[in-house]
């Protein structure tokens, strides 16, 4: 049997039951574990020698540092091809055309003022604590009324 070109019907990995970044270990200990349930001396099965078969090619591949690579780069550049887009979908939406909202200097000139503003009215608001809301002295580490500690800084 050969795994090549590749299938996702006969995924290697995907018949050990493991990842594709997996040991040579951990390859070996999934193709002892199919063998034991497929071997024809175990198994009754009238399919079970060519079951055997497949576990043994998947074993020879998958355990050969060359053909594992060779494998795994048909196996990316069968998933990356899934991945492009097609012809007929890429000229079924027209392209979109993104305008930039240019702002007036004024209108940026008036934003800023109102950010500037705000921090200041922040800055001179008497500081409250954030649990029942009362005005506290900025040198207090925690509200007198409630007991909630305050952050630094209000």
């Amino acid at each position: 049997m050969r795994l090549l070109p590749y299938n996702p019907q006969r995924d290697a990995y995907r018949l050990l039951g493991i990842r594709a970044s997996a040991s040579t270990d951990e390859i070996t200990a999934a193709c002892r574990r199919l063998a034991r349930t497929f071997h024809p001396d175990r198994n009754g099965s009238e399919r079970a020698n060519a079951e055997m078969q497949v576990v043994n090619a998947v074993r020879r591949v998958m355990t050969d540092p060359e053909a594992r690579a060779i494998y795994d780069r048909e196996r990316s550049r069968f998933q990356a091809e899934l991945a492009r887009p097609t012809r007929p979908m890429r000229e079924s939406w027209p392209p979109m055309q993104v305008r930039r909202h240019e702002r007036s200097p004024s209108s940026r000139y008036a934003r800023a003022v109102m950010i500037g503003l705000r921090t200041t009215l922040v800055e001179l608001a008497p500081t409250r604590c954030q649990g029942c809301r009362i005005v506290i002295e900025r040198d207090d580490a925690y509200c007198a009324a409630c007991g909630t500690p305050l952050l630094i800084g209000g």
